[in-house]
């Protein structure tokens, strides 16, 4: 299909545009000027401007075959009207899909309620006070032969963007992690990518008349997701809380009543009736080991087989990590080779085979985070060979509430990484603690 896309330059409809290309379809692009931009994957560009309905005029033309409206909002509800009104009607009688983007934000907060569906009333934070009547006249265009859909995404993440870019910016700022409002709010959150593949589905097969909510976790506790912004931001400290009344002199008092909003919402329906499989790493273990901490990489070729390639070596570590954080013996163990793996630890004790590393693990490991733990950081890769990987870690002390132990010094692990049967597994280890 060749789809019109609104936003195709913004964090989202980036990430839009290579999903539609990767399935086949040609993305037109909406933008304020016909200046070309290379490095898009679009198939054209259109001029036009959501803030000027009057200016979409012709923008759907009749090869047109679907419209992705993910533009954010004016602010003015007449003007955002006016854009619906405009990008809908070339479509009518024609049973082609018009996509329209919300938010999850129109739910208000969601109480005691658990997990809520698309069957929830309405009612909406301040920010996007006049959204469910925008929702309510894209939907109505189903009556008109229109194959009218309303995405509402969580709260995206990944890519290094969204929302957790700017708490990473924040706590590399004041130096601290933080989080808005009480500690027990909750964010909807997904991927960007998935949430890409949720528009594609969308478009491709959801049909006239339905809302679907793009979320891939249903309630992720916002101080975890503020540690691990601090960790990305390489600040290890206990997240604090901000009041929203803090907040609302830095981002403004609706977008501070957002950032404190406390909500549990499903995304099941979208997986159900629409196939759709959200598989990404969570946004807590995104923001420690993925897009928002970066990695040098050497010995192999920049593209995305690379990319692939340290965000599995990535995994790995961050498998290491939380086995050693929770005294998990067998699964530490699960991730060394078979055959002949070697490890010296950082007393310069030096193991042998899984025998004895199995041995001494279980012997030293349980109840060995009673007090402290650590966090264990990709820093450097250089591939030896595509199935061989030497992978430097930088490895911290920490308290249980993620603050960093000042008076106890690093660890700094080499990794020897072999990849068998698809799998990267731990061939040779040796810590040396960091001494100034």
């Amino acid at each position: 299909m060749k789809v019109l896309l609104t936003g195709a330059t913004g964090y989202i409809g980036s990430a839009v545009t290579d999903h539609l290309t990767a399935a086949g379809h040609q993305v037109v692009a909406l933008t304020r000027s016909a200046e070309p931009q290379p490095g898009r994957s679009w198939h054209a560009q259109v001029v036009g401007d959501t803030a000027d309905p009057a200016s979409l005029a012709g923008a759907v033309t009749s090869e047109i075959e679907a419209v992705i409206h993910l533009a954010p909002p004016s602010g003015d509800a007449d003007v955002d009207t006016g854009v619906i009104e405009a990008l809908a009607a070339p479509l009518r009688g024609t049973g082609r899909p018009f996509v329209y983007t919300s938010g999850i934000w129109v739910l208000g907060a969601t109480g005691e309620a658990q997990e809520v569906t698309e069957e929830t009333p309405t009612n909406p934070i301040g920010i996007v006070g006049y959204r469910p009547q925008i929702e309510r006249q894209v939907l109505a265009e189903a009556a008109e032969g229109v194959r009218a859909v309303v995405i509402r995404p969580g709260i995206a993440y990944g890519r290094g963007g969204g929302i957790p870019a700017l708490l990473v910016e924040r706590a590399r700022g004041q130096r601290a992690p933080e989080y808005y409002g009480k500690e027990d709010v909750r964010w909807p959150m997904v991927h960007v990518d998935d949430l890409a593949e949720l528009f594609v589905a969308a478009v491709e097969r959801a049909e006239a008349g339905t809302v679907w909510h793009g979320v891939g976790e249903s309630a992720v506790p916002v101080r975890d997701v503020a540690r691990a912004a601090g960790r990305a931001a390489g600040v290890l400290a206990a997240p604090h809380a901000v009041s929203v009344e803090q907040a609302a002199e830095v981002f403004g008092p609706q977008f501070a009543d957002a950032l404190a909003l406390d909500q549990s919402i499903s995304g099941a329906a979208a997986r159900t009736a629409l196939g759709w499989r959200p598989g990404r790493p969570g946004a807590v273990a995104e923001l420690v080991s993925g897009s928002y901490r970066p990695v040098e990489v050497f010995g192999a070729p920049d593209g995305p087989e690379t990319d692939d390639e340290v965000a599995a070596i990535r995994r790995l570590v961050a498998e290491v990590e939380h086995a050693q954080q929770n005294e998990l013996v067998d699964r530490f163990l699960s991730l060394f080779r078979r055959q002949d793996p070697v490890w010296t630890t950082g007393h310069g004790k030096r193991l042998s085979g899984l025998e004895e590393i199995s041995a001494f693990t279980r012997q030293v490991l349980p109840g060995a985070t009673a007090e402290s733990t650590a966090v264990y950081d990709v820093e450097r890769v250089l591939f030896l060979r595509p199935d061989v990987a030497a992978v430097n870690v930088r490895q911290q002390p920490i308290l249980h509430d993620g603050a960093r132990i000042a008076d106890r010094p690093e660890g700094r692990p080499l990794y020897i990484l072999v990849k068998e049967d698809g799998t990267w597994r731990v061939g040779a280890a040796q810590n040396t603690i960091a001494v100034d």
